[in-house]
């Protein structure tokens, strides 16, 4: 199952760049890829419309 960091990588995004898309903080990001924080659901959304997935894989890539 691939994480939502791997989901990142694989877009050629920095923490940075993503947590400016999203309009989070890149540490809320770093936690939430690390599995300390758990996202709302409007912004599991807005993930995975930047990422490009389905949003079920947002849901199963946090578990991961």
């Amino acid at each position: 199952m691939i994480t939502i960091k791997e989901l990142r990588k694989n877009r050629n995004l920095t923490l940075k760049e993503t947590a400016q898309m999203l309009n989070i903080s890149k540490e809320y990001l770093s936690m939430i890829e690390n599995n300390k924080r758990n996202p709302s659901d409007k912004l599991k959304e807005k993930m995975s419309k930047l990422y490009k997935v389905h949003i079920i894989d947002i849901y199963n890539s946090l578990k991961a």
